[in-house]
């Protein structure tokens, strides 16, 4: 089996056909792309909506299905229990692990964290489920930046 994979690296090179063909596609049917880029858009304003509430200096991108924004440095629970956050990778893990929303630690340039809208949603009216979960797991927090 190494011995195929070294064969396949060297002698192929591209995306492999069905990729190639499925792009095609989608050049001869632009409305895919409208479509998406409209869903997503719907999305992002929704949530820089909500995280704008939660205190995070947030603007929707200028076409993306990522929102960069730079970390919190604390959280106060509900209970008055205040969380430090050292930088973007410690609010991640925090926030996966305390509140169950998944974002990637972005360090490089700041302390900063990135959500997506990418998530998983049968029409909009679960889209708006998904979104009023995601302010509901932050609603009992005041963030410190």
């Amino acid at each position: 089996v190494k011995a195929y994979g070294d064969v396949k690296d060297n002698t192929d090179s591209g995306q492999f056909l069905a990729i190639q063909n499925a792009s095609a596609y989608c050049y001869d049917h632009p409305e895919i792309t409208k479509a998406i880029a409209t869903k997503y858009s719907r999305r992002m304003d929704k949530l820089v909506g909500v995280l704008q509430s939660a205190g995070f200096q947030v603007n929707k991108s200028g076409g993306s299905f990522f929102l960069y924004m730079s970390s919190a440095k604390a959280a106060v629970k509900s209970d008055e229990e205040r969380v430090e956050f050292e930088n973007g990778e410690a609010l991640s893990q925090w926030l996966i692990r305390e509140k169950l929303i998944s974002t990637v630690p972005w360090d490089d340039a700041e302390p900063a964290i990135r959500f997506s809208v990418t998530f998983a949603a049968s029409d909009e009216a679960d889209e708006d489920r998904v979104i009023n979960e995601i302010a509901a797991r932050l609603g009992d927090v005041k963030f410190e930046f």
